[in-house]
């Protein structure tokens, strides 16, 4: 048995439970006309079957020692805490810069800091990536974007 896994699973049990519970609370509704409380309650319940699995994981498979130790062995934490602030960074210039100009910034940084790439391989993946993601939530999906300083 895997203490440490039936343990946390028995936590995120308990907190999608809870969340159920709210969710209910709040009114579930119909699946024509939802309530406040849908979307909470049926991801409180898919959060419970998740936790149900690992539970069921944790009780028949053996520990191993050091294994633990191997899943955070090699991790480049610096990269980590250089992608984390530039998402905050990201969310704070959003709105100020617009969409399109921020995205772009954020994938240049991202494809020279995490796996460093050549800048016109760089600057041509960003671009790329922001305008599919332009396509995809502003034409198709059809959700507003800050304009900022691009949009008058």
């Amino acid at each position: 048995m895997r203490t440490p896994d039936l343990f946390s699973s028995l936590f995120w049990m308990a907190i999608s439970l809870g969340i159920c519970l709210g969710g209910h609370d709040l009114g579930l509704g119909s699946l024509t006309n939802p309530g406040g409380g849908f979307m909470f309650f049926w991801v409180g319940v898919i959060m419970a079957i998740l936790s149900g699995i690992v539970m069921v994981q944790a009780a028949w498979r053996q520990s191993v020692q050091g294994e633990m130790k191997a899943i955070w062995s090699g991790v480049a934490y610096k990269k980590v805490i250089a992608v984390l602030a530039a998402l905050f960074i990201y969310a704070y210039l959003l709105t100020p810069l617009g969409f399109i100009l921020a995205t772009t910034l954020l994938m240049i940084f991202l494809f020279k800091a995490v796996e460093p790439q050549g800048w016109s391989m760089a600057i041509l993946g960003a671009v790329i990536s922001t305008l599919v993601a332009y396509g995809l939530f502003r034409v198709w999906l059809q959700c507003q974007l800050p304009l900022g300083l691009l949009g008058g």
